[in-house]
């Protein structure tokens, strides 16, 4: 059974969220609230697998309330919903932990698939900010540089796999397969490479192998193009 918080300061986005997840037979709903004092009050009363929740909040923006969270309850993984407007912060949120972006505009369709995505490690985005998102990531923006002199070579040909594997929005069961390892080492090398560069989740490492050069935005696109048929972008 996967926990869910649902904060938000519009009932109908907490009426519609909750309806839909409780239609499902592997969610539920632990608690229901409308700012950050809530969602942080959820995180460390009740630990839920996740917590969605407003980008802006009245107390709080989500990418200063996520890593409060996390220490209260490192197991939630963070869902945030937003409007257009909010678009340019795609990458703030992801570099604060977050793993999930939902744009309200595009209404509820793939709720469901995205929070199991998130659930089991991996990160979404919706469809209408995805190709606006891999635009910045094109570039080397504010999100953080690479380090200087890190290269694929720092990285072993298995690490590198996981790399791509992760950016084509691979389950660890298919990277895996892929690799022709066990999940077991699939998710041991992730917690090497989280040793090797400092990072603290998949999210980061996705962006910091863009920007290492490790794995080539050009190649994800094409990912996305094999694969387009879905809402948005896992990992």
């Amino acid at each position: 059974m996967i926990t869910v918080a649902v904060i938000s300061n519009h009932e109908d986005d907490i009426r519609t969220i909750s309806a839909l997840l409780t239609e499902q037979n592997d969610f539920h709903i632990t608690s229901t609230g409308k700012d950050g004092y809530d969602a942080l009050r959820s995180a460390k009363t009740q630990r839920p697998d996740i917590i969605i929740m407003d980008f802006s909040m009245t107390d709080i923006d989500s990418p200063e309330l996520a890593p409060i969270i996390k220490r209260n309850s490192p197991s939630t993984a963070l869902i945030v919903l937003c409007s257009h407007n909010e678009q340019d912060t795609v990458t703030r949120a992801f570099n604060a932990g977050i793993s999930g972006y939902l744009l309200r505009q595009d209404g509820f369709t793939h709720l469901a698939s995205s929070v199991r995505s998130v659930f089991y490690g991996g990160l979404y985005i919706s469809k209408s900010v995805k190709n606006h998102t891999l635009n910045r990531l094109s570039t080397p923006a504010e999100i953080f540089p690479a380090e200087p002199g890190i290269s694929r070579h720092f990285f072993s040909s298995t690490e590198q796999g996981i790399f791509y594997g992760i950016s084509r929005g691979c389950t660890d069961r298919e990277i895996a397969r892929n690799l022709n390892i066990s999940i077991g080492s699939v998710r041991n090398c992730i917690n090497q490479v989280k040793k090797k560069t400092g990072l603290h989740n998949r999210t980061q490492i996705t962006i910091y192998a863009l920007f290492s050069g490790i794995i080539n935005i050009g190649k994800i696109k094409d990912a996305f193009l094999e694969t387009g048929s879905g809402d948005g972008y896992y990992a």
